[in-house]
């Protein structure tokens, strides 16, 4: 296995590890928080969006941790 394979597997395994929708949902809420910024709206309220849909994502994986 040449380095850059063991390179990228640490990587996505740090990052993502065992639940890709804490590392996507994040990801998702800052992309649209950049279109809320870019659609004029306050700084005060991006951050509210921002913080509401990050507590959503670990909310949601949390709910689907205890289930499973």
């Amino acid at each position: 296995m040449s380095w850059l394979r063991r390179f990228g597997r640490f990587w996505y395994d740090f990052l993502v590890g065992d639940r890709w929708e804490l590392f996507v949902g994040p990801l998702a809420a800052l992309a649209l928080a950049g279109v809320l910024v870019r659609a004029g709206m306050t700084g005060a309220g991006v951050g509210l969006v921002l913080f509401i849909s990050v507590a959503a994502v670990g909310t949601v994986s949390i709910a689907a941790a205890l289930r499973s």
